[in-house]
């Protein structure tokens, strides 16, 4: 019917973000340049190619842990919907492009974390991924018919006010770094932390009877 949006199975945007996804960590670590050694090269020469691999590889475990915390949130959020619809599929690929972004500031960040302008870079790319997601949550709250039925309402709160936290300091990651490159470094480290703590789906009692 007209001015009725039309159910979309999720099966399909699962597997198409996942795909994504993956693309986006692969080539995260082909940015990782790995030095041509020498067969006859002693411990020194060795550890002097070896060492400048640390810092792009300590920025790529950054990138790759928060890629893995939208994607293990990413899946959480889709087992909470009953099913999807037309405007729920623009939100999500508005969050894929700004995760497909992240590759660029996590090479710029592996060679260059001592200046602000980098950080200011990777913490924007990673404000736009957890402020599209809030979009992307916001919208399915406004639209209560696509969670699954005795979806917890305390859990929806808890989890928004965790991604409203996560979008807050990302923002000011943007500008901490001016202060000290620590202090956006220091909340890159801390987010992925908070969400160390898992928080599983709750239903209404009165929909477990």
């Amino acid at each position: 019917m007209k001015g009725k949006s039309i159910p979309i199975t999720l099966n399909r945007i699962e597997a198409f973000s996942d795909g994504v996804i993956a693309i986006i960590i692969t080539l995260m670590v082909f940015q990782i340049k790995i030095p041509s050694i020498d067969a006859t090269a002693n411990t020194d020469a060795i550890w002097d190619k070896v060492y400048p691999m640390l810092q792009p590889l300590i920025a790529y475990l950054l990138s790759f842990v928060m890629i893995g915390v939208l994607w293990v949130n990413h899946h959480q959020f889709i087992r909470q919907l009953k099913h999807a619809d037309r405007t729920l599929l623009w939100h999500n690929l508005h969050l894929l492009f700004w995760m497909s972004i992240i590759p660029i500031p996590t090479n710029l960040l592996g060679q260059n974390f001592h200046r602000p302008e980098i950080t200011a870079l990777y913490g924007f790319a990673m404000f736009m991924c957890a402020f599209a997601f809030l979009l992307m949550r916001e919208y399915v709250n406004k639209n209560h018919h696509l969670f699954i039925d005795g979806l917890s309402v305390e859990l929806r709160k808890k989890q928004r006010r965790k991604l409203m936290g996560s979008v807050t300091l990302y923002f000011i990651s943007i500008f901490g770094g001016y202060i000290s490159v620590y202090i956006s470094i220091a909340i890159f480290v801390l987010i992925p932390a908070i969400y160390f703590m898992p928080t599983n789906i709750i239903v209404n009692e009165k929909h477990e009877q």
